[in-house]
């Protein structure tokens, strides 16, 4: 009986032993899961505010660097000091490096792992070299992806892909080295050296776009990078709430017109920039800022943003061109006629959804006209005739959507 009871009390405690044994599991794997939830949180709040300061330092960049256009982002931190050294690579490049808090006025910024950031921007968003063209439709470098292969921005075209992408390292993986440092962030003084010890996507420092970045998964073993990332469009959605955005292309317009009126009076000047459509009229896009001779300091802006306009003249001298006119589009009556021996057409941002979508990623795309102007305008560019149509000036009828309306100025 005294064996029974004992073997009885054996079992009860192996199953006691067990059941605290689980309950033990359980608890740790909660803790565990509650720590891992704990530090992605922090980590999504981190990558947030560094998003923020990057669309804030595209925003103001003329306040810092005047006369040299909207929407630039810094180029990586190369080294380990939180600024960039001079240039990242070659323009037509991207670039990636350390994420540069202190250019863009941040103290510490640290992942939930207590990890230091880290940056790409595409060629066409880097401040240095600039590219020769940075306007709302230039296209990012990056597609972003899950590590499943699904894309994350909602499409693969060239719009879509990211100017700038964030990444939060997390803890170091397997076969990574992280030794501790003597600057603020971990790691060596050449991030070119370290950028596959933080990031799993095999980056270099500089590289042809478009490129993949994959988006990780806080606690996966081959990919815990978390990122966050700037679109060509959040920028220009951004600015297009400041009016002085607007004063700054009309103010382009301004500059352009007045050049063209004089310009377009010598034939050799026609016969080299326009070809003939129809009867007197004679189309082309805008001539650069040297064939319009004008000034250093309008040359800049005019350059990059000419590719967004076309002129049209009366070869014939006559104001042969009719245009249906209102002063903008936040001001869109009274509408008057106006007869023109020149015109100035701006084509505005392109529409991006419904069934009049303007896509302009590809050449075959940017040589349609429907895909930059609206109304009579592609016809007439054509050579089909008719009349202009648009508005005086540049203006953003209602900022939560893109200001795609044609401007045409009517010049004698």
């Amino acid at each position: 009986m005294a064996h029974r009871s004992g073997g009885v009390a054996l079992l009860g405690l192996l199953l006691l032993a067990a059941v605290v044994g689980a309950a033990l599991f359980v608890a740790g794997t909660d803790l565990e899961g509650k720590i891992r939830a704990r530090h992605t949180a922090a980590s999504l709040e981190t990558l947030a505010s560094a998003r923020a300061a990057l669309a804030g330092y595209a925003l103001s960049y003329p306040e810092r660097h005047p006369d040299q256009g909207y929407g630039y982002l810094p180029c990586p931190d190369s080294g380990n000091d939180g600024a960039p050294a001079g240039a990242c690579g070659s323009r037509g490049l991207a670039a990636f490096g350390r994420f540069p808090y202190r250019t863009l006025g941040l103290a510490d910024v640290r992942d939930g792992d207590g990890e230091c950031l880290w940056y790409a921007v595409a060629a066409s968003g880097k401040n240095n070299p600039k590219a020769q063209v940075f306007d709302w439709d230039s296209p990012g470098d990056f597609e972003l992806r899950s590590l499943g292969g699904h894309v994350l921005a909602g499409s693969d075209a060239p719009s879509a892909r990211a100017l700038a992408v964030v990444f939060a390292p997390g803890r170091a993986l397997q076969g990574q080295q992280r030794p501790p440092s003597a600057a603020r962030c971990s790691g060596g003084a050449r991030a070119a050296d370290d950028i596959a010890h933080y990031l799993e996507g095999g980056y270099v420092p500089t590289a042809t776009g478009p490129l993949s970045v994959h988006q990780g998964e806080a606690g996966n073993t081959s990919n815990n990078d978390l990122i966050a990332w700037l679109t060509t469009d959040d920028i220009f959605d951004a600015l297009r709430r400041r009016p002085e955005f607007a004063a700054y292309l009309n103010g382009f317009l301004d500059t352009a017109a007045a050049a063209l009126v004089t310009a377009s009076l010598q034939p050799a000047f026609v016969d080299r920039h326009a070809v003939p459509v129809a009867g007197p009229l004679a189309q082309g896009p805008l001539p650069d800022a040297a064939a319009l001779g004008l000034a250093l300091t309008a040359a800049a802006r005019h350059d990059n943003w000419r590719e967004q306009a076309r002129f049209v003249v009366c070869t014939d001298g006559s104001a042969c061109l009719t245009a249906s006119l209102a002063e903008s589009a936040a001001a869109p009556a009274p509408v008057g006629l106006g007869q023109c021996r020149v015109a100035v057409l701006f084509a505005g941002e392109r529409i991006r959804s419904g069934n009049g979508a303007q896509r302009r990623g590809t050449a075959a795309e940017r040589e349609d006209y429907a895909n930059w102007f609206e109304g009579p305008n592609p016809q007439l560019l054509s050579g089909g005739g008719g009349q202009l149509a648009g508005y005086r000036h540049f203006a953003v009828a209602d900022p939560r959507r893109p200001a795609h309306e044609d401007v045409v100025r009517c010049l004698p």
